[in-house]
């Protein structure tokens, strides 16, 4: 009987049925393609968390254009969640919209070239050098771009419609606008276009919009309409909030944008009322899911996706005052900072405890069901355990956060360490689950499929 109500919910929303069997189907790519990225981007936040700690004073004392607080922040970005959701990506949209992903055998060399140009970038970055930023940045905008067109061509044979398909492909239009600008910020620095240095600020500005409110944003509302149901069993709930969240956003980002670009500041304001507008009723739809819900106990990850997004409305509400009173630039420099850990970082973080088992159990124990005895999903990474990974993490987001705004070193220092912390533990949980010394024989074994 529910899994008829969920099927016609489905065909309602011209959606694929939403069920708890899992994020993989006969279309899913070979397992090496997102295991690699997926990979890159836990050894990305492991690298992060000690540099964070490295960084800690420089972070409270410094100005975000020096070269380590740009290097830091390009590695958790680039490095950590690019490469996890590049993985995520390529698995779950073959899932969530039914069809393969194009070009396989581009999708995994490009990861080769995505990776020496990260590594290039970063030691770019650290050092400021220009050469680099034109030969890097250049490799890093093609890596980008081809992987923003094999998800849109691949999106573009689905059949599946409504606002998960417009969200998802929203997002990689933007990633592609990001790189754009990120490669006009490589053109300034490395000298080659001296005329754009007077806009560095506005380019960097709209880089930022388009990749962490364009891309990561749409990225991850888009997929919690598919993941957020099927990890909690919930059907019947309403959908009409996913339009207005769709509008509210798009119209939120232009209208920075505009405001950025043509100097009128009331246009800013006024697009993070609407971003805001998105968020609030966005975590409204999520309430929504999670009260249809089928399983009478929620996990703690998909609790820590709902906190993830009220981690957002605050970052919204935060800016809205720093905009429009305060007018300082270190506050702005947080918001970015609390935005990037507490709703970015914070939902890829919750959503890979589910998605990382899922796929090792998949590829080591699925064939095997029936035929020996295998353990449950969650026997390889018991819920419960990534308790301590959450309470040291949203603390050391807040007291990292707040303490910045007011730079007050020693709290920075200290909400570092616990943020550094928690995430060295997420990476060892991942790891633990991982074990990649077996993977590296599955890569090996399987690179050629």
């Amino acid at each position: 009987m529910n899994e008829g109500i969920g099927r016609k919910n489905a065909e309602k929303m011209k959606q694929p049925l939403i069920s708890a069997g899992g994020i993989a189907t006969s279309q899913s790519p070979a397992f090496t393609l997102p295991m690699r990225y997926m990979l890159l981007g836990i050894v990305g936040f492991g690298l992060f968390a000690i540099d964070l700690v490295t960084q800690a004073h420089t972070l409270a004392v410094g100005s975000p254009g020096l070269p380590a607080l740009v290097a830091l922040t390009h590695l958790l970005v680039l490095g950590s969640l690019l490469s996890f959701v590049i993985g995520a990506v390529y698995q779950l949209s073959t899932v969530a919209f039914l069809v393969p992903v194009r070009v396989v055998p581009l999708a995994k060399v490009n990861f080769w070239l995505y990776l020496v140009s990260f590594i290039g970038l970063w030691v770019t970055m650290q050092n400021w050098i220009q050469f680099g930023f034109i030969l890097f940045g250049s490799l890093m905008v093609l890596a980008v771009s081809l992987y923003s067109l094999i998800i849109l061509w691949s999106l573009a044979t689905t059949k599946v419609r409504g606002a998960m398909t417009w969200f998802i492909a929203s997002a990689h239009i933007y990633l592609l606008l990001a790189i754009t600008f990120a490669l006009l910020l490589a053109f300034a620095d490395g000298g080659i276009a001296p005329v754009l240095v007077p806009l560095i600020d506005r380019l960097v500005a709209t880089h930022i919009l388009f990749a962490v409110g364009g891309f990561f944003t749409f990225l991850i509302i888009g997929f919690s309409f598919k993941l957020l149901p099927m990890f909690t069993l919930s059907h019947g709930f309403s959908t009409w909030r996913e339009q207005v969240t769709h509008g509210c956003m798009h119209a939120g980002i232009w209208l920075i944008v505009a405001g950025l670009w043509i100097v009128v500041p009331e246009l800013t304001w006024l697009g993070v009322v609407f971003g805001l507008i998105g968020f609030v009723n966005h975590m409204l739809y999520l309430r929504g899911i999670f009260q249809k819900r089928m399983r009478k106990r929620i996990e703690l990850p998909m609790k820590s996706v709902f906190a993830s997004i009220g981690f957002g409305v605050l970052g919204f509400i935060l800016l809205f005052v720093q905009l429009v009173w305060i007018r300082q630039r270190a506050v702005l420099e947080t918001f970015v900072l609390f935005y990037l850990l507490g709703f970015i970082t914070l939902t890829v973080m919750s959503f890979s405890f589910k998605i990382v088992p899922f796929l090792i159990w998949s590829e080591r124990y699925g064939s095997r069901i029936g035929k020996e005895k295998v353990p449950l999903m969650g026997e390889l990474l018991p819920l419960a355990r990534t308790r301590k990974v959450y309470g040291g993490y949203i603390t050391g987001v807040l007291v990292t956060s707040l303490s910045l705004a007011w730079r007050f070193v020693p709290l920075v220092q200290v909400g570092s360490v616990l943020t550094a912390l928690s995430l060295l533990i997420y990476c060892i949980e991942l790891v633990y689950v991982i074990r990649p010394k077996q993977v590296a024989v599955e890569l090996r074994h399987k690179w050629q499929d």
